[in-house]
């Protein structure tokens, strides 16, 4: 375990819970945090214009909230926030004090939305009934598959020539009892799947620093062991807190 100060030192020893923004001619979030505020104020991003919604786990909307103080404060446009289909009953339910301050959209996989920065293409996972991934195409092509394990073979059809695929590790190794039912990705398993796409890059994220054998969660990799990896995976990266990368 990396002690605070450790992590204070370095900042590839920070990792806050899995998001990215898309800068450019506007601010796209893909993901929301409970992490958010702390994330936006770190990258100085004064204004957000939309929100990708992968599914509804708490890890991934539970920002969602803290863009209503600032959006209502600074007078923003209305924010887009796109999110299955499916699960717009629970912001009615859970954030129906931010409808003054959002459109929401339901989206589909096959969906296809063309915006200032780049085009996007909605995909199925497979984590939860109605999560997604995005593929992304500006100047570069890129998919963002977190979480989940192995995507339906109708996506994986169109992880074709992708420059770059960001994929969840959430475990360093996972030996399942039998009966448990993970469907999140282990590191071999996120860089075999990488491997099979064939993107010349890959990005891993959602990172739990954590094995899970016997039933229990152990000790994972350590910093200098995963630095070994990426030696050994050329194009593969951790990610890390205010890790960028240009498109």
């Amino acid at each position: 375990m990396l002690s605070i100060s450790a992590r204070a030192k370095n900042p590839e020893y920070r990792r806050t819970r899995a998001s990215v923004a898309l800068v450019g001619k506007e601010f796209v979030l893909t993901d929301a945090t409970p992490d958010l505020e702390a994330q936006l104020e770190r990258e100085a991003i004064r204004q957000v214009g939309r929100v990708f919604i992968t599914h509804w786990h708490f890890d991934h909307v539970g920002g969602i909230a803290a863009l209503a103080e600032p959006s209502s404060i600074a007078k923003w446009p209305l924010i887009d926030v796109y999110m299955p289909r499916q699960v717009t009953q629970h912001f009615d339910q859970e954030l129906s004090y931010m409808k003054e301050r959002v459109n929401v959209h339901g989206i589909l996989p096959g969906d296809r939305l063309d915006l200032p920065d780049a085009g996007w293409e909605v995909v199925k996972t497979t984590h939860t009934d109605d999560s997604v991934g995005f593929i992304v195409e500006s100047s570069k092509r890129f998919a963002y598959l977190v979480d989940g394990i192995v995507p339906p073979p109708k996506t994986v059809k169109r992880l074709k020539n992708l420059d770059l695929v960001i994929l969840e590790a959430t475990l360093d190794e996972l030996e399942p009892k039998k009966g448990e039912n993970w469907m999140n990705f282990s590191l071999q398993q996120a860089i075999k799947l990488w491997k099979r796409i064939g993107a010349d890059q890959c990005i891993l994220t959602h990172l739990s620093c954590h094995s899970w054998k016997n039933g229990k969660l152990v000790e994972g990799l350590s910093y200098t062991e995963r630095i070994d990896f990426e030696e050994r995976n050329p194009g593969l990266r951790f990610a890390y807190d205010g890790m960028r990368f240009r498109l």
